[in-house]
Formats: structure tokens, C-alpha cells, sequence
């Protein structure tokens, strides 16, 4: 649920066609003309864009205060977060799709994210972004390969959006307090802007954490944190130029488990207290001390001139994720099997991204070609103390048998074409081809680099194209209709494609390099709707419904049951797919200083044929989240105070797997719904003080798709902005 307060009011009484324009499906937003329009002005303006797509602005990020980006865009119908109240665990899921590589998420154009056994894939710290777009389902042409469930489009802080317009220089501070976990946030940022055409920003901040406390006052443990952020932005805009470049860091310490996707620690038995000396090493023994980093830097120019046929687009970005966690000394003379990894774990990755873009209009048609390169690095390696003695380990220097390191070289070029049939229809078709070249790096371990059983970490392409289309029409000023289809693709992972099991392990010791490609057949259909006095004189209704259907042709899972029967197979396949299908909608009605949104969205559909056993029934999509629903209602009070109440219903989730351990985490889940509260009060210009009440009534529940962990209790968010 979304209480936008953009910086630019957004008039219902625009035309669809220019309300459809204010979110584009690039990677990187495009400088477009100021218009100025005569009419009402709304605190709280209608911001449903079209079809398939969401926003939110910056008063909408401030206003949450939220922990992470997972719990910040599940306000957005059919998002939700998936992982836990543990922090560094959250993933996020899009209509049934939660696999990190089937979500596109570009920050200032780069593309990001992590993937590692029951960790997290997205970190950044929520209060660095000015905002967030979301296109739902494969149908995005400049997305990441293989974006499935959709792609984010992010933008960090610019000095615009703090400047006033007689200062060219200025400097703001903020401080918070989170209850339910005692969490401290400092934040500083400067910024400053000349008549030159150049703005500058930098920024700070440092959350400080103890352990969450749960709805039934228990404490969840080992979800503590410190946590530092940077962001520096650097913009120069002069007549056709326009230059972008940003830097942001993010670094995450804490004691935490090493599979960090679960709920309550193991208990601490006698034995362990015996076997690690003291009850307190036998509970460390469970956990590891963690450090995660990022480090993203992006380059963007746009040249614009006055000209139909040149309006193009750069990009270059390099990113860096580096996790690096050790158990505690007292665990060096304890048995860790290889598939608890070891006494000292290193994953990283490293992507060099490279995009070239440009627009042309002819005639009735806006032409779009382009171009994109990356390169993924992945390094992946442990020490494990239990096996210093055995060779066949490289005693103790190896490369985990489910953790491959590889590099992924992913090149596309792609053409789009806007065809304005009439000035109410319009028909955009767009096609794509990409090459992906994989390549494993051998083990240093020979229980782990055995050609003899299959072993082969040579490399392997694929290829393929993605032809999409859609066909959006304007029924009147107020109504809109959108179609839309998308064939997309996507390729195997390196984790996927050089997984591998010990030289004498019975069956599916091999790597699985003959993988196909995974396809998708997306279909969207949608209406949207805004106009004024719809129910009485001065008011704005709008509303909005997006159908949609996803059919997966040769997905990739593990062999399972009677699909891991043979030795010298490889540990992944395909099988035969799955199908998720639902809808979102979502209703913004404005009257005077009363606000409220109120949305409902549904996940239904099932894999074809089990996981275990391609030929069974189909039996339910584990990623699938329950029915959800939430209702916001918000009042203006003065004009320097305004107040909003927000209910989220989450139905029960019993819709699963018949074998749930076999293929995730998940658990059925009861039904559920808590409340939050917002409050704002700006006594100044140059002040405001937010506070937030998450969880009103500090309710014990457990979202189906956390992995059976409960949701934080009831927290109290304070944050004091002031600037100078």
C-alpha cells in the first residue's frame, strides 16, 4: 500500500496517454520537457501508472523507514518479501518468482545482486534511493536476461531533491530509533548545485542494531547488525549533455547463522555443552561472524539534442559483492562436514555492465536500438579445518561441490519499435537476442575435479531470441487497456551448470553442462481508470486491474527421487515447467484532505509434474504467497500535520508441495493481519519529525514465505530530519 507525496502533482484529468508516459521501461530515465498545467494541486496526488507497473517516491521512502528494500517494496501489489526477520536473509518475490536471477534490479543503471545458499540477494540501505519502479513480468526489453518476475529500476538521491530554489548549496542531518530491535540510524548529507549546470551529493549514514524482539516478546537471536552506507553522485546537464556518475557502499557485520534463511537457532543440548566446553561456545557454534560489502559505481550519459533521429544513452557500471564469514575458535577442533562449508567462507562477485542506447522518431514510430554487455565474475572458496590432513580435499583449501565459481559473459542487442497507429493506439514490438557464454573453474580439490565421473568445467553457450509486443489503447481520456506479450529467456546459472557431487558419491556426480535454456510465455491484460467527481464534486477515483499468466517451458531444479537414479549425472535438469497465473488490483481515491489506497492481489499455479518425479501430478508452486490485501486511510490535518492507518491482510497458505523439504523451506502458514500507523509534522520548512508504528498490535505471526521464521513485534520508528 502506497501514501505517494510526489514532488510534482499528477492531474487525473490528463489524458491516459500522458499518464501512461510517466514511468518509462528503461534501464536509466530519460530527461523529458517540463509542462506547466493550470488546475488542482493534490498533497497526496493519484499515482497508478498503467498496467503492470508501480512507483514509489521519495516521501513514500521516507515515510516507511523501512529495515530493508524487501520490506519497502512489498507495498507494492504483487510484491512480497520472502525471507525472514532476520536481517541479510530477505529476498524478494514478484508475482510467484523469488530466484534471484529471475528478478532484474538496477540501481542508477547498474545492474545488482547476490546469490548463496539461504542468504539474501539484494542489499542497500532504503534511505540512499529517491525512488523505485517496478514492470511486472518479462516485459521489459532492456532488462537482465532472464527477469522473469520483473525489473526494479532505482534511482539514488540527487541534490535537486533538497535544494530550494534560491539556494545553490545546503546540508541536512537525520536521527532515528527503531524499537523492536534498539536500532540506531545517523545519517549526513551534503550537496550543492551551481548555475554551471554541475550537483553534487554526498551522503552518509550508520544503523547500529540490537536483536529483533518477536510478537510473543521473544527475542530472535543472532539478528543484530552495524551497518555503514555511502553514496556519492556527482551530475553535470548542460543543453544536450547530460552526465550521471554515483558511488554507493554498503557494509553489513553481525553474528549470524551461517545458513542465515532460518528461524530459531538449534538448542543447546548437554552434549554440546560438553563436546565445545562452555554453554556459551556451544551456541556460537551454530552461528559464524559475518561480513557482507558492496561496492556499485555507474557512469551514465544522455546526448539529447534537437534532432528526431539522436536521442542516445550510455551506461558503463562496475559492482562488487564480497561475503566473508568465520566460525568461532572454539569450532576449528569440531567435525564440519563439507556441506556445512567450513571454519572460514569467501564468496564474491564482480560485474563489469556495459549498455548503449538510442531513440529515433520517424514519423509515426519511435525506434529504439541498443546494445548490452556483462561480465559476471563469481569466486567462490572455503577452508575447512576438519579436512587439513586429506589431499583428496586440497586439506581444507577447496571450492564447495554446490558452490561453483565461474564467469558469465551475457551479450544482447536489441530494436523497438512505438508505432502510434492512431492517437488513441499504440503498438510496441520489440525483439532481442542474447549469447551467454559460461565457464566453470576447475577445483582445487580432486574429490571435486574427477573428469572420469563427469566432472567438466569447460565452457558452454547459449542463445536464443525474445520477441515481445504489446498493444495499449485509450478508450477515453480517463480509461485505458493494455495487452501484452513476452517470449523471454533464460540461461542456466553457474551454480546450476557446475554443481557437483564427490568423485564417489552413488549418483549424479557430474556437472550439468548439456542444460537447455528456460522459456516463459508472459501474458499481461489490464485496465486502468482515473477521473474526477467521480463520487463527489472535487474528488479523484483511480483505479486499476492487471491479469496476468506466466507458462515456464524447461525449468532447471535439482535431480530428485526417481530424476537421481544414475551416476555420472549431473546435479541439475530440466524439467517440464511450471505455470503462475493472478491479478492485482488497486484503488486511489482523493477527497479534499482525505487520502486512501487500497489494493488486493492473488498468486495461483502449480509445477508441471512434481519435483521429485517429472512424470507425477502437478502439485503446487512453492513460491507462490497467499492472497493479500491491505486498506490505507489517511487525513491531512493541518498543514503542518497529517496522520494514515494501514491494515495488510494476509490470507492462509496451504497451497504446497506434498514434499515441502524437498524442494524449500516453506511451510503452510495461517491466515493473518497487523496494522501500521504514520505520522508526519512539519512545524518548519527546514524540520519535519516522522513516526511510524509498524505492527500496532504487536502480533506473532509467520508469512509463508519466510521459511517458517515469525515477523518482527510491534516497532516504533522515530526519525528527526532538520536543514541547513
Amino acid at each position: 500500500m502506497q501514501y505517494p507525496l510526489l514532488r510534482f502533482a499528477i492531474l487525473a484529468a490528463l489524458p491516459m496517454s500522458a499518464q501512461a508516459a510517466s514511468i518509462d521501461d528503461t534501464s536509466v530515465p530519460k530527461e523529458i520537457e517540463t509542462v506547466k498545467v493550470q488546475g488542482e494541486q493534490l498533497k497526496h496526488p493519484i499515482t497508478l501508472i498503467s498496467p503492470g507497473k508501480s512507483t514509489l517516491e521519495l516521501d513514500d521512502i521516507q515515510r516507511e523507514q523501512a529495515h530493508n528494500i524487501g520490506e519497502l517494496v512489498m507495498k507494492m501489489p504483487g510484491v512480497s518479501l520472502d525471507g525472514g526477520a532476520r536481517p541479510g536473509s530477505e529476498r524478494i518475490n514478484v508475482w510467484g518468482f523469488s530466484h534471484p536471477s529471475a528478478l532484474s534490479i538496477r540501481v542508477d543503471g547498474a545492474p545488482v545482486g547476490f546469490q548463496q545458499y539461504r542468504y539474501g540477494s539484494f542489499f542497500l540501505d532504503p534511505q540512499l534511493l529517491r525512488s523505485v519502479r517496478l514492470i511486472k513480468g518479462d516485459h521489459n526489453v532492456r532488462a537482465s536476461l532472464g527477469a522473469f518476475a520483473g525489473s526494479f529500476v532505482m534511482e539514488t538521491k540527487e541534490a535537486t531533491d533538497f535544494l530550494d530554489p534560491d539556494s545553490s548549496i545546503g546540508a541536512m542531518a537525520q536521527a532515528g530509533f527503531n524499537s523492536v530491535n534498539h536500532q540506531w540510524k545517523r545519517s549526513v548529507t551534503t550537496y550543492g548545485a551551481s548555475d554551471s549546470g554541475w550537483s553534487v551529493l554526498l551522503h552518509g549514514s550508520r544503523r547500529d542494531a540490537d536483536d529483533i524482539e518477536l510478537g510473543n516478546g521473544d527475542v530472535f537471536t543472532f539478528s543484530g547488525y552495524r551497518q555503514h552506507s555511502l553514496l556519492g553522485k556527482v551530475r553535470y546537464q548542460s543543453d544536450a549533455h547530460n552526465m550521471m556518475f554515483s558511488h554507493t557502499r554498503y557494509d553489513d557485520q553481525g553474528r549470524k547463522p551461517w545458513a542465515n534463511r532460518r528461524g530459531a537457532m538449534p538448542s543447546v543440548t548437554p552434549y554440546k555443552i560438553k563436546k565445545y566446553g562452555s554453554y556459551d561456545a556451544a551456541l556460537y557454534a551454530a552461528s559464524v561472524d559475518n561480513h557482507y560489502r558492496e561496492y556499485t559505481s555507474t557512469l551514465n550519459y544522455h546526448y539529447q539534442p534537437y534532432n528526431d533521429y539522436i536521442d542516445t544513452s550510455v551506461v558503463i557500471a562496475h559492482s562488487q559483492n564480497h561475503r566473508y564469514w568465520e566460525r568461532p575458535d572454539s569450532t576449528y577442533q569440531s567435525y564440519i562436514t563439507s556441506g556445512q562449508y567450513g571454519h572460514q567462507v569467501w564468496l564474491s562477485y564482480e560485474r563489469w555492465f556495459a549498455e548503449l542506447t538510442n531513440t529515433s522518431h520517424f514519423g509515426d514510430h519511435e525506434v529504439m536500438v541498443g546494445a548490452q554487455y556483462q561480465n559476471q565474475d563469481r569466486n567462490s572458496h572455503v577452508y575447512n579445518h576438519t579436512y587439513r590432513k586429506k589431499p583428496e580435499k586440497n586439506y581444507g583449501y577447496f571450492t564447495p561441490s554446490f558452490e561453483p565459481s565461474g564467469e558469465q559473459q551475457t551479450a544482447s542487442v536489441f530494436v523497438q519499435d512505438k508505432y502510434f497507429i492512431t492517437p488513441d493506439l499504440e503498438l510496441t514490438a520489440s525483439l532481442r537476442y542474447s549469447h551467454i557464454r559460461s565457464q566453470g573453474v576447475p577445483n582445487a580439490a580432486p574429490d571435486y575435479n574427477d573428469p572420469s565421473v563427469g566432472h567438466d568445467y569447460s565452457a558452454v553457450s547459449h542463445q536464443g531470441w525474445e520477441p515481445r509486443i504489446a498493444l495499449t489503447y485509450d478508450l477515453s481520456s480517463a480509461t485505458q487497456i493494455k495487452a501484452a506479450y513476452a517470449y523471454g529467456l533464460k540461461a542456466p546459472t553457474i551454480d546450476e551448470l557446475y554443481t557437483v557431487q564427490f568423485s564417489r558419491a552413488s549418483k549424479r556426480a557430474a556437472t550439468s553442462r548439456d542444460l537447455s535454456v528456460t522459456r516463459i510465455n508472459a501474458y499481461l491484460l489490464g485496465v486502468s481508470d482515473k477521473r474526477q467527481n467521480a463520487l463527489f464534486e472535487g474528488d479523484h477515483l483511480a483505479t486499476e486491474v492487471t491479469l496476468f499468466w506466466n507458462d515456464v517451458i524447461h525449468d532447471v531444479a535439482q535431480r530428485r527421487g526417481v530424476n537421481a537414479t544414475k551416476q555420472k549425472e549431473g546435479y541439475y535438469t530440466n524439467l517440464d515447467g511450471l505455470y503462475t497465473y493472478g491479478f492485482d488490483a488497486q484503488v486511489q481515491y482523493r477527497l479534499n484532505d482525505w487520502f486512501t489506497d487500497a489494493s488486493v492481489s492473488m498468486v495461483r499455479g502449480k509445477h508441471k509434474g512434481s519435483l521429485r518425479d517429472s512424470t507425477g501430478d502437478d502439485e503446487y508452486w512453492y513460491d507462490n504467497p497467499p492472497l493479500s490485501a491491505s486498506l490505507g486511510v489517511g487525513h491531512q490535518l493541518t498543514d503542518t500535520i497529517e496522520v494514515a492507518w494501514q491494515g495488510q491482510y494476509w490470507d492462509e497458505q496451504d497451497r504446497i508441495p506434498e514434499n515441502p523439504s524437498l524442494h524449500t523451506a516453506n511451510v503452510a502458514s495461517d491466515a493473518y493481519f497487523f496494522q501500521n500507523l504514520y505520522g508526519e509534522w512539519t512545524p518548519r520548512d527546514d524540520f519535519t519529525l516522522r513516526a511510524t508504528i509498524a505492527n500496532l498490535t504487536d502480533q506473532y505471526y509467520t508469512p509463508y514465505l519466510s521459511a517458517g521464521v515469525p515477523a518482527a513485534g510491534r516497532d516504533v520508528r522515530i526519525n528527526a530530519t532538520i536543514k541547513f
